[in-house]
């Protein structure tokens, strides 16, 4: 009795083991052909010796149906048991398997144990048509994936059975016959910010998992370094499949400089490392590294280049910096700046060795990315990888010669940044800067104008920038009237001062004209009067440049633009103002006598094209004009106004394609003093219907008189209108009052103009010798007065 028990017991123990033999991994379809390729993996998880004589594999289509049968064979606890067909190396066992491939209904595949009281079922793809049974429900209900060519089903965690397909198996694209599986779990570490927060930094970044399976509380960690070395490591909370936490911890005060922060993402079973590091930057206080000079426009035997200082006593590895400019081109170099020394980045080090065979090659770099810099308006940015900005500098290079350089004045002053053009050809890279500051040195900037009833009270600001400071100065004042010279001294004054100051003084006030008053200050002691004098501006009821022609509408695909016009030269000043409607444009100020504002550099180049117009200059930036008229306003650099108005569409008749101009620029904007272009437009040349004094009668006059169209010659009517425009004919008419010729018809003419008779008939035919009357109507186009003038022609032999 007790050996009956024995083996019930036996045989109960060994069909509970039984049911830790599982399907673990299975390559039912292969890449390229099935056949020899196709192997089973099962998985023992129990801590005994399972043996599978006469277990069975069978796989299901429509049916289940008998593929392999197992001889006498053991797994071992923990073990892989691989069966595989002829081709497939180091298995256990070799059988003809051919399992179902999937692809548009539910296949299955079966282990089942001897007695046939286990069984562990794989069904895989669906829909189950046949109604193929799991080892729960029949039909089954839970399906593992179809896998790709070449995939394997395999269990997310080897011999981890829930009875559901769905969840237990995934697809495998590194199979592992024979050997444990592993399941891709992909944490991913992103976003890294440094932030101060009451005087303490604090570092925050985001841990992502991008798997379908959570990550287990302090699975995985966090490690900081600061300049290379750790400063912590910091275990993470659980994080669930497909979501994201955000981990902070506070790194306390930092001391001054620059510091890289990388942090690592620590965890054993991520299948993904690329994307578990981050690295950021921070710049604590004043940069170490700053743009110091700078070569943007070279003759073709030098190139450009980039100067840059380090202003501490460490030396820096340069690798991860940068230079980028406004449009985001980059220049990308590598190497060691050393302590309070200089690195000239160029694109060409043999060809810079030649240009300046003084300097110490090892202070040369090598581009290795290289973006042209511009010769106009530039923006160039110092940085590191992570945008961490050192420096920045603008410039503006029209006014910088060819193979100048320019250079920061002091590059250990942050607060008063200061550029010049260098004051050597060539420049002085690896050197200290041609501008540097002397020992002795004023400047003086105009600080404000304040106009008072009576008197101008003005305010300058004068500085010590030397590296000594001068205490006694006289500050004085002239007064250049209409921008002529020479100037008269209005105010002078002696002065003590110590590193700045802002003075105060008054004038009287001054009327009728347009006023420059020059500063200036004088030292014996100053070692550089280049920067002296300043100039500020008054204007009382004067025009030294007005708005000449407007062409607000002009024809299809052709430009909008103004002219500007200078009715006297201002010599001293740089700038004006233009605000149309709500827009402020700000441009350099031109001492020619015309120069025109269009909207782009395209437009530029098909007004010169068109009008012949390559003698002058003309700008970019205009907005769009408004086809109803627009306020315009013109100011000078100090806000002054020189004049305002607003242009209305019946000042030129609303003819599509003709401007407006100016009658007479010396005179104020308006109504009456401006009318259509007679000649469609006239940029950058006198106005057509420009007129500096109008006559109180109608004028005509024939020039020669007698003339012989006979001998090819031609004669010419002369004339003056009362008005500035008016609608003009012009006949001409033998002894008898027969009209013979309409040379103008009802044509809009300005105040004066000529016209041209060949002495021929409306036929082309040459008059007969004799006397002819001619007859000239104006119609006024503002009063509608008729003019008319009557004188007489000779035609001769």
């Amino acid at each position: 009795m007790k050996v009956l028990w024995f083996i019930l017991y036996f045989i109960m123990i060994v069909s509970l083991y039984a049911q830790d033999v599982v399907i673990n991994e299975v390559l039912y379809d292969p890449d390229g052909a099935d056949t020899g390729y196709e192997w089973i993996e099962l998985y023992n998880s129990s801590d005994l010796t399972i043996n599978l004589q006469g277990w069975t594999i069978e796989k299901a289509g429509v049916l289940f149906e008998l593929v392999f049968t197992f001889p006498n064979i053991n797994i071992e606890p923990s073990g892989f048991l691989l069966v595989g067909e002829e081709f497939v190396p180091n298995t256990n066992l070799i059988a003809s398997l051919a399992f179902q491939n999937g692809g548009s209904e539910t296949d299955g595949i079966r282990l089942i144990s001897a007695d046939e009281m286990y069984t562990d079922t794989i069904l895989y793809d669906s829909p189950n048509t046949n109604e193929l049974p799991d080892d729960i429900s029949n039909p089954g209900e839970y399906f593992a994936p179809d896998v790709g060519d070449g995939n394997t089903l395999a269990r997310k965690y080897d011999g981890e059975d829930s009875n559901n397909c769905e969840l237990d198996f995934f697809e495998c694209v590194e199979p592992s016959p024979g050997g444990s599986n592993f399941y891709p779990i992909d944490l991913a570490i992103s976003n890294l910010e440094i932030y101060e927060n009451e005087g303490e930094y604090w570092l925050q970044t985001e841990v992502s998992n991008l798997s379908t399976e959570n990550v287990d509380n302090l699975a995985a960690s966090i490690k900081v370094m600061l300049n290379d070395t750790l400063y912590g490591t910091y275990e993470l909370p659980a994080i669930p499949a497909e979501s994201t936490i955000v981990f902070s911890c506070q790194l306390g005060e930092i001391s001054i400089g620059y510091h890289r922060i990388a942090v690592e993402l620590i965890y054993l079973y991520d299948n993904e490392l690329w994307n578990n590091h981050v690295e950021s930057s921070l710049l604590n206080g004043d940069s170490p590294f700053v743009l110091n000079e700078i070569m943007f426009k070279p003759l073709n035997t030098n190139q450009e280049w980039v100067e840059i200082f380090n202003r501490t006593d460490c030396v820096y590895n340069v690798d991860n910096l940068r230079i980028m400019d406004a449009s985001g081109g980059t220049i990308s170099f590598y190497g060691n700046i050393p302590p309070l020394d200089f690195i000239v980045v160029c694109q060409d080090t043999i060809l810079f060795l030649q240009t300046y065979p003084e300097v110490d090659p090892k202070k040369i770099i090598f581009a290795s990315q290289w973006t042209s810099l511009n010769n106009t308006d530039e923006t160039l940015i110092l940085t590191d990888e992570f945008e961490t900005k050192f420096d920045s500098t603008s410039y503006n290079g029209n006014c910088c010669p060819t193979d100048f350089s320019i250079e920061r004045v002091d590059p250990f002053d942050d607060e008063n940044i200061i550029w010049s053009i260098c004051t050597d050809s060539l420049g002085t890279p690896t050197f200290p800067n041609s501008v540097l500051p002397m020992q002795y040195d004023l400047s003086l900037e105009f600080n404000s104008m304040q106009i008072n009833e009576n008197t101008i009270v003005h305010t300058v600001m004068i500085r010590n920038i030397g590296l000594e400071n001068i205490f006694e100065t006289v500050i004085s004042c002239d007064l250049i009237i209409n921008g002529e010279y020479p100037s008269e001294n209005i105010f002078i004054d002696e002065i003590s001062l110590e590193d700045s100051i802002i003075y105060e003084f008054t004038t009287d006030i001054l009327e009728g004209g347009y006023f420059s008053f020059l500063y200036e200050v004088i030292s014996e002691n100053d070692m550089n009067t280049g920067n002296n004098i300043a100039f500020s501006f008054y204007n009382s009821g004067s025009l030294p440049f007005v708005i000449n022609e407007i062409m607000y509408n002009p024809d299809e695909d052709e430009p909008e633009w103004i002219e500007i016009i200078n009715n006297f030269t201002i010599p001293d000043l740089t700038t004006i103002i233009i605000i149309i409607d709500e827009d402020t444009l700000e441009i350099p100020y031109y001492t020619e006598n015309y120069y025109l504002i269009t909207n782009s550099e395209n437009d530029v180049d098909y007004l010169k094209a068109k009008y012949d117009i390559d003698d002058i200059t003309i700008l970019t930036g205009l907005s769009s004009l408004s086809n109803d008229g627009e306020q315009m306003c013109l100011m000078d650099e100090c806000g002054d106004l020189i004049e305002e108005f607003f242009y209305q569409p019946e000042w030129n008749d609303e003819l599509d394609g003709v401007s407006i101009e100016r009658v007479n620029p010396e005179v104020i904007s308006t109504e009456q003093n401006w009318g259509p272009s007679t000649n469609q437009c006239t940029p950058g040349r006198a106005n057509s219907i420009f007129m500096q004094m109008l006559p109180n009668n109608m004028k005509l006059k024939v020039e020669p008189n007698p003339f012989s169209p006979y001998r090819d010659e031609r004669t010419i009517f002369s004339y003056a209108l009362p008005e500035v425009l008016s609608i003009v004919t012009l006949r001409i008419f033998d002894l008898k009052g027969r009209m013979i010729r309409k040379l103008v018809d009802q044509v809009l003419q300005s105040s004066t103009g000529n016209i041209i008779w060949n002495g021929r008939n409306d036929n082309g035919k040459k008059l007969p010798v004799g006397v002819y009357i001619v007859l000239m109507q104006a119609t006024a186009r503002e009063s509608e007065k008729v003019y008319s003038k009557k004188i007489t022609v000779v035609i001769g032999k």
